[in-house]
């Protein structure tokens, strides 16, 4: 049984407006304005249900939220403050889940190191963002020369249990930086996307819209700290259902008919296997589609609906989105610009090229990661909100609005920004 789920399991679920907390706190009740006020708001209407299920005993919404408060009140206790960043790199999502939700309720910034990041990855991804503190499982900790909370250790929850709530938290705003999301480069570097509460509620509001309410849950094959199982886990959490991991485990018949979230290579080689448990609907998020993959999807899986986000960089914030269920979409369309995102498709020299001619694809918006930080960069910090990111991609608009993805860069853009480690604050906290 995962320690995670040790705390607050017990029916010790309360309710999110008690103990002196601040009056903004009442918001999240009507109309989540962070991260973790859309959480709360989902676990105060259903506490009891399971948000996670992976490797050991299923997670509750309540006994999350639980977990995550107690979580939160001893990280404040051990000076983590508004706009400090800290690592999370745990081995399933239900443990995942909750230190995220301990970082966003302090208005720290949570930093996701993916599950299975090599020791070179993991010290980039530290000295970039400039985090003291990882919270993670066992099997990472000899990864680590920082400080660490280990959350699958008993002896870690039993000096957390009795802590009281604080009543400060939670303490996190709309224009606070919620995420860092990281982004190895070509050349082996790392780049970090920095994304508000704002952007990351705007970007999973409208993948609600769009890919419905998934009802039998999310599965996802990919282990906790990647682009894909956050994607997958906030579009489970947005709905108030629940997230089936890797170490799920269910039968065929629980599988089948729930919604499920790919990477496009990985969705081809799903179909180029031996296909079972189809999902209700099958999301794909990352580049372009591989050629074919919708005419192989429609020969196998003709009642499963198929939708893709193009996200080309951070991977988990959509900058065009497509239904490719339709019979006249054969996958070369990335679709249409999602709400409050505006692509552009410019010459080499930064200008906009008409419709139907090729140039490289740009966006901004208010539902994309306002800023970057890249490591070894030594320069000042400058707000960067709202400029143009250059997705890596060759392409042109197409009849009716749709984007068609043409090919690679050959060369990446320079990043928007470059931070160092000692400006992160400032980025954090006064870009808005």
């Amino acid at each position: 049984m995962s320690a995670v789920t040790m705390i607050g399991t017990g029916g010790r679920e309360t309710g999110g407006d008690s103990g002196g907390r601040p009056a903004k706190r009442s918001r999240t009740a009507a109309e989540p304005v962070t991260v973790d006020g859309l959480f709360a708001h989902a676990a105060a209407r259903r506490p009891s249900e399971v948000v996670v299920a992976d490797g050991g005993r299923p997670l509750t919404y309540g006994a999350a939220r639980e977990n995550a408060s107690r979580l939160a009140s001893v990280m404040l206790r051990y000076g983590v403050q508004l706009g400090d960043p800290v690592l999370v790199h745990t081995a399933d999502h239900a443990q995942s889940l909750v230190a995220q939700l301990a970082v966003l309720a302090l208005g720290g910034v949570c930093v996701p190191v993916p599950d299975g990041a090599g020791e070179r990855d993991a010290a980039r991804i530290a000295e970039m963002s400039g985090a003291t503190l990882v919270l993670c499982s066992g099997v990472h900790r000899e990864r680590w020369a920082l400080d660490a909370m280990v959350l699958d250790d008993a002896r870690t929850w039993a000096r957390i249990a009795p802590v009281r709530v604080d009543g400060s938290l939670p303490r996190s705003g709309p224009d606070d930086v919620a995420y860092l999301l990281t982004e190895r480069t070509e050349g082996g570097g790392c780049v970090g996307h920095l994304v508000d509460h704002r952007a990351w509620l705007l970007a999973t509001g409208a993948r609600l819209r769009r890919a419905g309410r998934p009802g039998r849950g999310v599965r996802t094959g990919r282990r906790p700290g990647g682009a894909l199982g956050l994607a997958a886990l906030w579009w489970a959490i947005s709905a108030g259902s629940r997230l089936n991991g890797p170490a799920a485990p269910a039968t065929g018949r629980d599988q089948a008919g729930a919604a499920a979230v790919y990477g496009p290579e990985e969705y081809a080689e799903f179909l180029e296997g031996a296909v079972t448990g189809a999902p209700g609907t099958a999301l794909v998020i990352g580049g372009a589609l591989p050629a074919g993959l919708v005419a192989r999807h429609r020969e196998l899986l003709p009642y499963t609906r198929l939708l893709a986000e193009f996200s080309p960089r951070d991977g988990a914030m959509p900058w065009t989105a497509a239904d490719c269920t339709s019979a006249h979409a054969d996958g070369s369309g990335a679709g249409s610009a999602v709400p409050r995102v505006r692509v552009t498709v410019r010459d080499e020299e930064g200008r906009p090229v008409p419709a139907g001619a090729t140039g490289r694809i740009w966006a901004a918006g208010a539902a994309l990661p306002f800023d970057r930080l890249c490591d070894g960069c030594r320069e000042p910090a400058v707000g960067h909100r709202g400029s143009l990111m250059s997705s890596g991609y060759l392409g042109r608009w197409a009849g009716e609005g749709s984007l068609e993805i043409t090919g690679r860069t050959a060369r990446s853009a320079p990043a928007r920004s470059s931070r160092s480690a000692s400006a992160f604050a400032c980025a954090a906290h006064g870009a808005a």
